[in-house]
């Protein structure tokens, strides 16, 4: 079993929450840019931003990512929500500059959008947030798998990859790779005016805990150009319905997506975020599925104990 630290839980004021809510309950997707933690909440339409320095104690910030209030009732919120469960960096260079993307998962209509985030070279959030229509390319993506239900993305090379996360009734992960480029492009043009970029698909079998398919749940870049995926084994037969979790696992992937190593992490939690620092150390978000438990904010050595060396 692989062990992490709690580090703190996602506690706010609950004057700077749009429901008056002491803290986040729902953190589904974590990325760390330069100075910044940024966490995506699947139940809120905000991104929440934290100072690496200060991310022991230091304020939330949730920055709003479209107006749109979501209604407080949990099944109301859960119908008209975008359920943003990916949350990825996209680097700048010559002619782009870098951006943080929020994904949703496409498993209802009202779910098929992105955010597009500006960013300085600091890491720090800079000029407005993009809306972006993915239904064109969701549309596309589905014919691939039994249930659409991305939950994760990142840049490797000049491929954006996008997961979509395995269930009891469509018991295998996807991984589809588009051009980053052409990929961009989609998304930063006018609606309809950009093709659709071509897709590569992949199925990803993590196996099983007891009878429960592993389903991914976030995905980092690793230094030698593969993946490290976060999955859990969450007893559910669809990608709308929650159910419980019957324990979760990292999973190293070869740049080419082969598998290289899986170890299972202790607790019982329900991790759906991860991401490196600057050090190398990895954090982990958690999600309880429950609005009346906070988040939690982890963290764990990098490699952990029983890494194979071929795979560091």
């Amino acid at each position: 079993m692989i062990l992490s630290t709690l580090v703190r839980s996602l506690e706010i004021d609950p004057a700077s929450h749009p429901r008056g809510q002491p803290h986040i309950s729902s953190a589904s997707g974590l990325t760390i840019v330069g100075d910044w933690f940024y966490i995506v909440a699947d139940d809120e339409h905000h991104l929440v931003a934290l100072r690496s320095a200060d991310v022991e104690a230091g304020a939330l910030r949730m920055l709003p990512l479209l107006d749109a209030p979501l209604p407080t009732d949990p099944a109301e919120r859960k119908r008209h929500k975008r359920d943003l469960e990916a949350l990825f960096h996209v680097p700048g260079d010559e002619g782009r500059a870098p951006m943080l993307i929020a994904w949703g998962s496409g498993s209802r209509a009202q779910r098929d959008f992105a955010y597009v985030v500006g960013l300085a070279a600091s890491g720090s959030v800079e000029g407005a947030v993009r809306a972006v229509s993915l239904a064109r390319l969701h549309e596309v993506l589905r014919r691939h798998v039994g249930e659409l239900n991305i939950e994760a993305g990142l840049v490797q090379g000049d491929d954006l990859c996008l997961f979509s996360r395995a269930n009891r009734s469509a018991p295998v992960n996807g991984c589809f790779r588009l051009d980053l480029g052409l990929a961009i492009d989609f998304l930063l043009a006018d609606e309809g005016a950009a093709e659709v970029p071509p897709v590569r698909f992949a199925e990803l079998d993590l196996g099983r805990i007891g009878e429960v398919p592993i389903g991914i749940t976030d995905a980092t870049p690793l230094k030698d150009g593969g993946w490290l995926l976060s999955a859990v084994a969450e007893n559910t037969s669809n990608a709308y319905d929650d159910g419980r979790c019957a324990g979760a696992v990292l999973v190293a992937c070869e740049p080419s997506g082969k598998v290289a190593w899986t170890g299972q992490l202790d607790g019982g939690f329900k991790v759906e975020g991860i991401a490196f620092d600057e050090q190398g150390r990895l954090w982990l978000t958690t999600d309880a599925d429950d609005p009346g438990v906070p988040s939690g904010l982890r963290r764990l050595r990098w490699p952990p104990p029983g890494y194979p060396a071929q795979a560091r």
